[in-house]
């Protein structure tokens, strides 16, 4: 038997409900707590009150994750080029701490620890849940839109720790966004990922362009221009990626308005302003580099540049403050760590994480050029300018990284999923197969004849699909599940093929367990659960099926599987699988090797209307010597109730369809004429 096992795991989030749950609200707290929690003693600082619950609430079941799996992430973390750059920037920088003129080594420790941990899971999360990522940061926005808007409200009313923002009419928020820079690059990062995160539900849609509003009032009131800038040009960079005349036009229509509000007067404003000292404060900082320029202050070192009569911290300037900090080694580091996640960025830039990046990576260019420099320092504000984008640019690399190995250490698999004209359990049963433990390596969809809607839903639901989606489409000319399943058949790439129903919720498991059962000369036969018309209607609206004896499933129809079967038991399941044939032939959980479907060329396409088709293959694969195994206490799937087309007597000799049948079993025969070598052909001539 061939081990299809791929030795680097998925890294799933397999903890406790309640730890998981745990993690995420942790995960969620980290993005909204900085601009939510309550004010410390200095303006700079948010407080212990933030940190010590990010420690309770992020690191802890971070670390708890890690440690599960702590081989997994070793491996991980060197399998594409940011991990070992990241490694070795950390160790540089708490090596300067060395001989930094303020702070110690276990406080460099702790932050490099931390940043670490935030990285790899943050990192780890983009790799494997993307639909959950883009959740997080879609309620983290809605988060952030919250409190800026409780910030906007009692701005009048607050006892500031400074009274100049006041005086100036620049709004802050609290926590560590008690400063109008650093809040509106906060807010701002939160307005260029709601732009990119997918929402299909009309009210979180109205959510969304809501909390947009009050982000945007929010930036504005700060009076930030590196802000402001920052923004347009990650809006001017999802041209890059937008989807539709109608997004191209949204974007340049917010450009324009931009445009307009400059040439009415803006540039007034921002002339007045000036250029706030920038030229004298790089001049200053470049001296401080010249000073150390190896091994720089190290970590943790105060400095301060006077300029302009003010005394100011820092070098209001990412590159020029780590290059003062950490020498030229530490930036040039950082410096490739960055470049390089804008190329993770560019070269994934169609998918929802890629164009999200790259919005990111181009706001976060321009942002940290004029203010919050320090990268190296427990969490705050550059948490989501810096360390974010960087660690979903590692998660797309580590998905990138085991496609590749999964066509290097296992055979491809194509999941071919039958349907017609029912997008909402489709959409369900793609959900499933996006869940899948093992992934297939492409999912081909076969289409009888489904009208638009099932086109754009495919269409849509591609777009972030964790591997290729494709629509095989046939006209509807009546049921025709031979044809258009040949069709899906002759499309698949892959070494082994399974096919589904589109009515067909799947254990997570399902793909795994086909592949493990699988073995050379043998196609495998698994079953379905009868999900009742009431559970149904729960599923649909998305509950989870339960996969348990005490599902509510009709468990006594002749083509479902028995209450006994109704777990899953992988022992049982290679046990069972041991038998040569028996159970019912259904095509709707079915695997086989496609040199063995091409060999029989597939479906009998003679057989149009319900039924028969999967005996008819079954009897032509026995006949060329290929054995049925059958799938017991695995590859579980939970049936959507449906009308059924079957006939009520499924052996009835008066169907044409049971007639080619038995005349296939009696004559002995393995090939049929009228099958999937026509669409090979038309195919490969392009037709």
């Amino acid at each position: 038997m061939t081990d299809t096992r791929l030795p680097l795991t998925r890294l799933r989030l397999d903890l406790p409900k309640w730890a998981t749950r745990w993690l995420l609200l942790g995960m969620w707290w980290l993005v909204v707590g900085m601009a939510a929690s309550p004010v410390g003693d200095k303006v700079w600082n948010p407080g212990k009150p933030y940190h010590m619950s990010l420690l309770l609430l992020f690191a802890l079941p971070a670390v708890w994750w890690m440690a599960k799996h702590v081989r997994d992430f070793m491996r991980q973390a060197v399998v594409a080029s940011e991990g070992p750059l990241l490694l070795v920037l950390l160790a540089w920088i708490m090596v300067s701490s060395l001989w930094a003129n303020y702070g110690h080594v276990g406080d460099a420790t702790f932050v490099v620890a931390y940043i670490a941990l935030f990285v790899f899971s943050w990192a780890a999360v983009a790799r494997n849940y993307p639909l959950l990522l883009s959740r997080l940061l879609y309620w983290g926005g809605i988060g952030l839109a919250c409190a800026a808007l409780v910030a906007m409200a009692m701005f009048p009313w607050r006892h500031l720790n400074t009274l100049d923002w006041r005086d100036q009419g620049r709004v802050v928020a609290f926590g560590l966004l008690n400063n109008p820079n650093i809040a509106a690059y906060a807010f701002g990062a939160a307005i260029v990922w709601m732009m990119q995160v997918p929402v299909l539900r009309r009210w979180q849609q109205v959510l969304r362009w809501l909390a947009l509003a009050i982000l945007a009032t929010f930036v504005l009131s700060t009076d930030s221009r590196a802000s402001w800038l920052a923004i347009l040009a990650a809006v001017a960079a999802t041209l890059l990626t937008a989807r539709g005349n109608k997004a191209r036009l949204s974007v340049l229509a917010i450009l324009a308005a931009a445009a307009v509000a400059v040439a009415l007067g803006g540039w007034r404003y921002l002339v007045e302003r000036g250029l706030s000292y920038r030229p004298e404060i790089f001049s200053k900082a470049w001296r401080l580099i010249e000073q150390h320029p190896w091994r720089g202050l190290g970590m943790g070192s105060e400095y301060t540049i006077q300029a302009g009569g003010q005394v100011l911290p820092h070098s209001h300037n990412v590159l020029t403050h780590m290059a003062i900090m950490s020498g030229i080694p530490g930036l040039l580091l950082a410096l490739a760590l960055w470049l390089l996640t804008g190329w993770r960025a560019w070269c994934h830039r169609n998918s929802t994480i890629g164009g999200c990046l790259l919005a990111l990576w181009v706001y976060t260019s321009v942002a940290l050029q004029f203010d919050t420099p320090d990268i190296m320092l427990k969490p705050d504000v550059n948490w989501l300018l810096f360390w974010l984008p960087l660690a979903l640019g590692m998660g797309l690399a580590w998905r990138r990284h085991d496609r590749e190995m999964a066509v290097a250490m296992r055979p491809r698999v194509s999941l071919i999923v039958l349907t017609y004209n029912w997008p909402a359990a489709l959409a369900r049963v793609l959900q499933s197969v996006a869940a899948q433990t093992r992934l297939p390596d492409e999912v081909i969809v076969a289409d009888d004849g489904s009208g638009a809607e099932t086109r754009e839903l495919i269409a849509r639901i591609a777009r972030d699909f964790p591997v290729p989606l494709r629509h095989a489409w046939q006209e509807d000319l009546g049921f025709r599940a031979a044809s258009c399943r040949n069709l899906g058949i002759a499309m698949a790439k892959g070494d082994y093929v399974i096919l589904i129903d589109g009515d067909m919720i799947l254990h997570r498991d399902f793909v795994a367990d086909h592949l493990l059962l699988a073995s050379p000369g043998c196609f495998l036969q698994g079953g379905r659960f009868k999900s009742t018309a009431q559970e149904t209607a729960g599923l649909l609206a998305g509950r989870r099926p339960v996969f348990a004896p005490w599902a509510k499933a009709d468990f006594h129809v002749f083509d479902g599987i028995r209450r006994l079967y109704a777990f899953h038991a992988l022992p049982l399941a290679r046990w069972k699988a041991r038998r040569r044939n028996g159970g019912r032939v259904m095509s709707c959980n079915m695997s086989f090797w496609r040199d063995d479907l091409l060999r029989v060329n597939g479906f009998d396409e003679r057989m149009e209307g319900y039924g028969a088709e999967d005996r008819e293959l079954a009897a032509r694969l026995g006949n060329a010597g290929v054995r049925r195994k059958q799938l017991k206490w695995a590859a579980l799937a939970a049936h959507l109730e449906h009308d059924s087309r079957a006939q009520p007597d499924v052996n009835d000799m008066s169907l044409p369809n049971n007639r080619l049948f038995h005349a296939t079993v009696a004559e002995r025969i393995t090939r049929c004429e009228f099958g999937v070598d026509r669409h090979m052909a038309e195919l490969s001539s392009g037709a």
